[in-house]
C-alpha cells in the first residue's frame, strides 16, 4: 500500500493526530536534554570545569522537573494514541462491514468465513496501528536521531562519524531477521482464518455431529488446525526472541567500539569525562 491509500483513514482524525505528533515532539526533545544533563552532573562532580548550573541541587531539581514532564507527556501520548487506534479500527470495521453487504455472492462463494472474519478483526486493526504507531511516531523518531548525532557531533566528530558507520550493521540485522517475520506473519494469518473458519462450520453442524457421533473425529481435525497455529506462533515468537537480543548485543558493540575511541581521547585529553558520559547516552539513543 501506498501512504496517500491511508489519508481516508487520517483525515478525519489529523487534529487528534497532530495532538499525539506534539506530544512525541516535545517527548524527543526532553530525551535529547537527559544526556547532556548527565554530562552536566559529571562535569559537577569531578570539578572539571565550570557547570551550566550554580550547583547540583539545582541540576538535580530540573532534571526532576523534566522527568516528571516526560511521564505526563507519555501518558498523554500513550492514551490518545491508544483512543485515537481503537476509534480508526471501530470505523474501518464500519465501513467494511457495510461494504459487505452490498458485495454479490459470487464475492462469497469464493471466500472462507474465517478470512472475512479475520479481515474485520486482525487486518482492521493493522491499519489502525500503522496509522497510530508507525506513521506518527517515524518523526519524532528521525529527530531523536538527527538530534542525537548533532550534539555528537559538536562534542566529538570523530566519533559521532563512527557511531554513523556502524549504524549500517544495526538496521542490516534488523532487516535480515525481519525478513523471516513477515512470512510467519501471513502463515500466521492463514492459520488463524482456517481455524476460525473450521470452529463456524463446525457450530453450525452440531445437530449432524451428534447425530452420528462424529465428536471424536471433529475433535481431532480441530486439534489438528490447533496445532498447525501453535506451530506457527512458536516459530513466530522464536524468530521475534531472536531480534531483540541480537540487536542489543550489536548496540553493546557500537557503545564498546565508542567507549573504546572515546577512552583514547580522553586519555590524550582531547575529550573530557563529562563529554564522554553525554557522548555514550547519544549513542545509546541511536539505537534505542
Amino acid at each position: 500500500m501506498k501512504f496517500s491509500d491511508f489519508l481516508p483513514y487520517i483525515t478525519p482524525h489529523r487534529r487528534v493526530l497532530f495532538s499525539i505528533l506534539g506530544l512525541l515532539l516535545g517527548g524527543s526533545l526532553l530525551t535529547l536534554l537527559n544526556p547532556w544533563i548527565a554530562g552536566q552532573l559529571t562535569l559537577s562532580l569531578l570539578g572539571d570545569g565550570e557547570s551550566f548550573f550554580p550547583n547540583i541541587r539545582s541540576m538535580l531539581l530540573v532534571w526532576l522537573g523534566l522527568i516528571a514532564l516526560k511521564a505526563v507527556l507519555n501518558f498523554g501520548t500513550q492514551y490518545m494514541v491508544g483512543a485515537t487506534g481503537e476509534t480508526i479500527t471501530a470505523s474501518l470495521r464500519t465501513r467494511l462491514h457495510d461494504h459487505m453487504q452490498v458485495l454479490p455472492m459470487t464475492y462469497y462463494h469464493g471466500q472462507r468465513p474465517g478470512d472475512i472474519l479475520a479481515l474485520l478483526s486482525n487486518d482492521a486493526e493493522a491499519i489502525s496501528r500503522f496509522v497510530t504507531e508507525t506513521l506518527v511516531q517515524l518523526l519524532p523518531l528521525l529527530l531523536t536521531f538527527a538530534g542525537a548525532f548533532v550534539m555528537m557531533l559538536l562534542i566529538a566528530p570523530s566519533i559521532a562519524f563512527l557511531a554513523v558507520l556502524l549504524l549500517p550493521l544495526y538496521f542490516i540485522a534488523m532487516k535480515v531477521i525481519g525478513r523471516r517475520i513477515r512470512p510467519l506473519s501471513k502463515e500466521w494469518v492463514e492459520s488463524y482464518a482456517d481455524m476460525i473458519t473450521f470452529v463456524e462450520e463446525n457450530l453450525g453442524l452440531i445437530p449432524a455431529i451428534k447425530a452420528f457421533n462424529r465428536e471424536a473425529w471433529e475433535a481431532r481435525r480441530f486439534k489438528i488446525r490447533n496445532s498447525r497455529l501453535l506451530g506457527v506462533s512458536k516459530r513466530q515468537l522464536f524468530i521475534q526472541s531472536i531480534l531483540s537480543p541480537a540487536i542489543t548485543f550489536l548496540a553493546g558493540l557500537g557503545l564498546l567500539a565508542l567507549l573504546w575511541l572515546g577512552s583514547l581521547q580522553l586519555e590524550s585529553g582531547d575529550l573530557s569525562a563529562a563529554d564522554l558520559v553525554s557522548l555514550l547516552l547519544y549513542a545509546a539513543l541511536l539505537t534505542s
